[in-house]
């Protein structure tokens, strides 16, 4: 079951400490992305899982909807960058991911999104949308509690629960970089009106790229636990994950077709 608490209902006793911490930088998004994940954020001040119980992201954070308060910044649809509502909320998702597992908290279900995500490794990341959740299970023997917030343009998420005989470190190992195919070639005179895209030139001339290349990965991420002393004790394989490359497009530019000179038939 989930609760909202103060701080002072559990006395942060030595039966309930911080397990473990985890923030992702936004510094460098627009603000948009910035409102989206300080408004996603805001849902997870002092909340309490209970033993056994679940947690759903999208419970937590509901639709993410212009009327709810979100607004356009880009998401990842289908192995490209696009504008949608909400952009910026699956860094949040990520981050609490991240803590939770840290924390040495189970996992019911996680997705990774069809590109790497700029602000974790590989077989890191925790993608949400109105048809992906990110729900976590509290398998511990005690309630947890779980207090998302932004400060100084990161996001944090902290776990409080009972203390653990070791820490976690997450690390994440690249298997195989997939190639992307060669891309789509249309030849055009003229760009469309609706082109906004990069124009390069090569020894070929000029082209516009409408889709940029991406070059995909097979990774895994694996959960190494240390002791007091900080010494290595075991490791054990997270999850694997595989990032499809992505196809580009491009228009190349032909010259417009010339008319020939007239010369008249000489008799």
């Amino acid at each position: 079951m989930l609760a909202s608490f103060r701080p002072n209902d559990y006395g942060f006793s030595p039966k309930m400490q911080k397990i473990s911490s985890f923030s992702t930088d936004f510094s460098s998004s627009k603000e948009d992305r910035k409102h989206n994940i300080r408004l996603a954020s805001e849902n997870f001040s002092w909340l309490v899982i209970k033993k056994g119980d679940t947690l759903s992201f999208n419970t937590i954070v509901g639709k993410r909807t212009e009327d709810r308060g979100y607004k356009m910044s880009k998401v990842i649809v289908d192995g490209e960058y696009t504008q949608g509502v909400g952009g910026g909320v699956c860094q949040v998702s990520t981050t609490l991911y991240n803590a939770w597992i840290r924390g040495g908290l189970g996992t019911k279900y996680v997705r990774a999104h069809s590109l790497p995500a700029s602000y974790c490794g590989l077989s890191q990341d925790a993608t949400v949308s109105d048809y992906i959740d990110l729900i976590l299970l509290n398998d511990s023997e005690y309630d947890v509690i779980v207090n998302g917030y932004v400060k100084d343009n990161k996001v944090y998420f902290d776990i409080y629960g009972n203390p653990l005989e070791y820490t976690i470190d997450i690390r994440s190992e690249l298997i195989e970089k997939l190639i992307p195919p060669e891309p789509i070639i249309e030849e055009v005179e003229e760009y469309p009106s609706d082109f906004k895209g990069e124009i390069k030139t090569d020894a070929y001339g000029e082209y516009g790229i409408v889709k940029s290349e991406k070059t995909g990965y097979k990774s895994k991420a694996f959960m190494d636990y240390y002791d007091k002393e900080g010494n290595l004790i075991k490791s054990k394989e997270l999850r694997k994950d595989n990032y499809l490359p992505t196809q580009g497009k491009i228009y190349r530019k032909i010259p417009k077709s010339m008319t020939l000179p007239y010369f008249p038939d000489v008799a």
